[in-house]
């Protein structure tokens, strides 16, 4: 919860949550949010100043078996998910359609999928959060693995609102822009 927080100060609001449930909404309160079902990742524009922390080992959701299909990471010819997720967020970022946005991952392989991370101002988080999971058990936490945040800036005002990351971040890890 401190993290959805932290994000909320960095941009004033989140407008859309396109990887999330109506638990995780519990906690994000975004003005817009995709579940599964709606596919986020494939099937919905994307805008505003966005929150994604993508599903874990999951690129897209199968409408006809209604879940998401697992990826296979260590396929020569697919990439995490997180990556996926990235390269979708990263495209509507530069298309302008998301204004800004804060992306936090638990996929230390981010770092060799995707280097693009390292242009964008990036919190690696000193402790490993424990997360908020919707189980057939009902709510509870769990603890990741090593995490961090990144900021996608807006393009007016970046410097600012690169400061402004730094300031809310830098009490959860090491930050480097």
């Amino acid at each position: 919860p401190e993290l959805i927080q932290a994000a909320n100060m960095v941009m004033g609001n989140i407008d859309l949550d396109p990887a999330s449930s109506k638990v995780a909404q519990e906690y994000v309160q975004a003005d817009s949010f995709f579940t599964p079902q709606l596919d986020g990742l494939n099937a919905q524009q994307w805008f505003g100043r966005t929150y994604v922390f993508p599903p874990s080992g999951c690129y897209f959701f199968d409408k006809k078996l209604d879940k998401w299909r697992p990826t296979r990471a260590s396929s020569p010819s697919l990439v995490s998910s997180h990556a996926l997720w990235f390269r979708k967020l990263y495209k509507k970022w530069l298309a302008d359609e998301v204004e800004q946005a804060i992306y936090f991952s638990n996929c230390p392989d981010m770092i060799r999928y995707e280097q693009k991370i390292f242009d964008f101002p990036i919190c690696f988080l000193r402790t490993v959060p424990s997360l908020i999971k919707n189980t057939s058990e009902g709510i509870g936490k769990h603890r990741t693995c090593s995490s961090f945040v990144l900021h996608l800036q807006p393009k007016i005002n970046s410097a600012e609102a690169t400061m402004r990351f730094v300031d809310v971040y830098e009490q959860f890890g090491r930050v480097v822009y």
